[in-house]
């Protein structure tokens, strides 16, 4: 069924209680939110004030009514000068159309048009448009006043019967105003038509607002299973290749027993694996004479060591995130109001009042700062949004990774020391941490683009200088 709250066949209604309201009041204030999307009229009679507000935040107009005066909270944007202290003379609906006016003075007229996102409220005198509600509307600047009355139609209009129902499908988050009861789901009966819009309007506005954050909430969430169960894939992946690939130590062994057979500058040899009684293919340094390959072999299986420790202990916090993650994210699933979500509504709202500078890993030395991000976007936070053209950025080369920046100073060189130390950070804080020696790339972060399309955290890099560390915090 079709809610009736911006149909042409409510304005007459409207407009005709409206008529018996304030008439004999004047407009004692008038202005709006400086969001735009709330109107504020405030009318007087002698002791006597009323109240109307005009919310459009959920895409279409709501109106709320209070039988005493609103005042100014904060910033507002006062509206209809020319209409203040003048008295409600006439309140009428246009012919066939979702729009009604009032009349004030000797010629000042409020236009309340109701086309739901498009709901606005225009200021006419003497016939001419002086201002609008919401002056982003371009095209409400070419309505002239007698645009709004239009022909008759053929349409069968819904029938005003004496009462006004206001019904909520709570399961299908729909909230309807109508002029019939719909079985098992009616909040509200009354015969008063302000009464009536105040119950449909904080039901409506308070459901908008719910799906609104629940949904943001839902990918939001989404967004992080992605991310945590993407790398608990990724550890799990590892360890399963970790289990089937030949220890490094053995084929250290294998290179130390046959010697003489390994010519130096090979990139890879065939041997005889004693371990398995197969051949094996070993990729060599061609730098390196057989003997430094083979205490090669031997380092990495040192490191591979110190990897798995890594690896796990990664895998193990990762394991509790993704089901914390997974948790919370079917908590925020089975949510129905506002109040249930307020605890991650609150959470995200600090996070995004969180100075940008704070959102990092921060480090120093001799007086440079060195800002590291966290996953992919605090990534691009990092490098699209803090970082200064000229500060210097630093990425693991051909891993994943975070992205690290060391914060210039005006016409002075980063020095050595500072530019290996954040480049052991970068290494320490990607991928390859477990390795012995880690190839890190810099260059200045203008020389660092943002590719089309591309998703958090990847970049593509110009100019790029390479540093190869050991990877470690001090």
């Amino acid at each position: 069924m079709l809610s009736l709250h911006q149909h042409q066949a409510l304005f007459p209604l409207l407009a005709e209680a409206m008529q018996q309201l304030l008439l004999g009041f004047k407009l004692k204030d008038a202005y709006r939110n400086m969001q735009s999307t709330e109107l504020t009229l405030v009318f007087q009679k002698d002791l006597e004030e009323l109240s109307l507000v005009l919310n459009i935040e959920a895409k279409t107009g709501l109106f709320f009514f209070y039988e005493y005066a609103l005042e100014r909270n904060g910033a507002v944007f006062p509206l209809f000068k020319e209409a203040i202290n003048l008295p409600v003379l006439h309140v009428s609906a246009h012919a066939n159309n979702r729009s009604f006016q009032c009349v004030f003075g000797s010629d000042q007229i409020l236009v309340f048009k109701m086309y739901a996102a498009l709901s606005n409220v225009l200021f006419y005198e003497n016939g001419a448009l002086k201002q609008l509600f919401r002056s982003s509307i371009e095209n409400d600047r070419f309505i002239e006043l007698n645009d709004f009355s239009q022909t008759h139609s053929q349409q069968e209009l819904p029938q005003f019967k004496g009462y006004f129902f206001v019904s909520e499908q709570i399961e299908a988050g729909k909230v309807l105003f109508t002029f019939e009861p719909i079985d098992g789901y009616l909040k509200l009966k009354t015969e008063s038509i302000f009464e009536a819009l105040n119950e449909f309007s904080k039901r409506y506005l308070q459901a908008f607002l719910f799906s609104t954050a629940h949904q943001k909430l839902l990918s939001q969430y989404k967004q992080k299973l992605k991310r945590e169960a993407g790398l608990v894939r990724g550890l799990e992946y590892f360890f399963k290749q970790a289990e089937t690939a030949v220890p490094f130590e053995e084929i250290g062994h294998i290179l130390m027993a046959n010697l003489h057979l390994i010519p130096k500058g090979e990139k890879q040899i065939t041997l005889f694996d004693f371990y398995r009684d197969t051949p094996i293919s070993i990729d060599l340094k061609k730098d390196l004479s057989a003997a430094d390959n083979a205490s090669y072999y031997y380092q990495k299986a040192k490191n591979r060591k110190q990897e798995l420790l890594l690896k796990n202990k990664q895998l193990s916090v990762a394991q509790i995130r993704l089901s914390e993650v997974e948790k919370t994210f079917a908590q925020i699933a089975e949510a129905v109001n506002l109040k249930a979500l307020k605890p991650w509504i609150k959470e995200e709202k600090l996070k995004e009042q969180t100075p940008l500078k704070e959102k990092f890993r921060k480090f120093s030395l001799h007086d440079y700062l060195i800002y590291v991000g966290k996953n992919a976007k605090n990534n691009d936070e990092l490098t699209l949004k803090f970082a200064h053209k000229d500060d210097l950025w630093l990425h693991a080369k051909g891993v994943s990774g975070s992205h690290v920046i060391i914060k210039h100073k005006a016409q002075m060189p980063f020095p050595a020391p500072v530019i290996a130390y954040a480049a052991q950070i970068a290494a320490h804080y990607s991928s390859a941490a477990g390795s012995f020696l880690v190839p890190v790339i810099y260059t200045f972060k203008k020389f660092v683009r943002k590719p089309k399309g591309a998703n958090p955290g990847q970049v593509s890099v110009e100019k790029e200088e390479l540093l190869v560390v050991e990877p470690r915090l001090n």
